[in-house]
C-alpha cells in the first residue's frame, strides 16, 4: 500500500486534499469532485452507427442517446448516464426492428405478382 508524501495532502478547515499522479489515488471512476461514482454503463455507440447506416433517418436519436450518456457520466450523474445507456439500446433494437420489417413491406411492394400469389398465365 502506497502512502502520500506530506508535500501531497493539503489541509482545509474540514478537509484534507490529495493531489497526486499516484494511479492508486488516481481513477477515472472518480469525479472532479472527488466522489465515486463507480463504472460507466456502456453507451451503446458502435451499434448507434450501424443503426444509422440502416436507417439515416431514426439512427441519429440513438446516436443523440449514446452521447448524452457519455455526457451525463462525464458530469458524474451515473442515474442518468444508465438512463441514456437505455434509451440508445432500446432506440437502437425499435430502428432495426422498424427498418426491416419497411424493407421487407418495400421489397414486397416492389416485386412482380409472382412473389405476391398473383397468377402469371
Amino acid at each position: 500500500m502506497t502512502t502520500p508524501f506530506e508535500g501531497d495532502v493539503y489541509k482545509t478547515g474540514s478537509k484534507q486534499i490529495l493531489v497526486t499522479r499516484d494511479p492508486i489515488y488516481v481513477h477515472p471512476a472518480v469525479t472532479k469532485q472527488g466522489n465515486y461514482i463507480g463504472r460507466q454503463p456502456h453507451d451503446y455507440l458502435p451499434l448507434a452507427i450501424c443503426v444509422t447506416v440502416l436507417n439515416p433517418l431514426l439512427g441519429p436519436i440513438a446516436i443523440l442517446f449514446a452521447f448524452k450518456s457519455s455526457k451525463s457520466f462525464t458530469d458524474g450523474d451515473i442515474i442518468y448516464a444508465t438512463k441514456w445507456s437505455n434509451y440508445a439500446f432500446l432506440t437502437s433494437m425499435l430502428v432495426i426492428v422498424t427498418s426491416c420489417l419497411a424493407y421487407v413491406a418495400l421489397a414486397f411492394a416492389l416485386s412482380g405478382p409472382e412473389l405476391r400469389g398473383g397468377h402469371s398465365y
